[in-house]
């Protein structure tokens, strides 16, 4: 449903969120190894997050990419538009030309309902929200440390 770069930046994000809290910079090359992302893939997404001031980037030995007072409020259908260019919703599920209200394909109404739905979903969520959940344990964001498997929160409240 939607790409690799939307993920990807999510939890580049949302992991520097996290890290954020105690005012931690992370090096390209640290977060490809945490996140399991490759390298110049990651390098591409975080220049964009830097140029729409999501996240902020220090050069020098000190240096790294780190959340930014903007960091936790940005919404992630922002992150969604930047990555993706748009929610690609817009066009019939069936592919037929000419769909729209008033001549609807068969799904015309249960995917505009979808739709919505998602786009409500993306709007009312940020980063924040999803560093919060990640750092309370109702939900988990898997990194990768020295090749072992480290899992930040692993246990959904609802199952515990």
């Amino acid at each position: 449903m939607f790409s690799k770069s939307f993920g990807y930046a999510l939890r580049a994000v949302t992991f520097l969120a996290l890290s954020g809290n105690k005012g931690k910079k992370m090096s390209l090359q640290g977060l490809s190894q945490s996140l399991a992302i490759p390298h110049h893939y990651l390098g591409d997404i975080l220049e964009a997050l830097v140029q729409e001031g999501i996240v902020q980037a220090m050069s020098g030995s000190k240096g790294g990419f780190y959340a930014n007072a903007r960091t936790a409020e940005t919404p992630l259908l922002e992150i969604l538009i930047l990555t993706d260019g748009s929610l690609d919703f817009n066009h019939c599920a069936l592919h037929i030309r000419h769909c729209n209200s008033e001549r609807p394909c068969p799904l015309h109404q249960e995917f505009a309902a979808c739709r919505d739905q998602m786009l409500q979903a993306m709007s009312g969520k940020t980063v924040g929200k999803l560093a919060e959940r990640v750092e309370s344990g109702a939900n988990f964001l898997e990194i990768e440390q020295d090749a072992s498997s480290l899992i930040v929160s692993f246990r959904n409240q609802q199952l515990a």
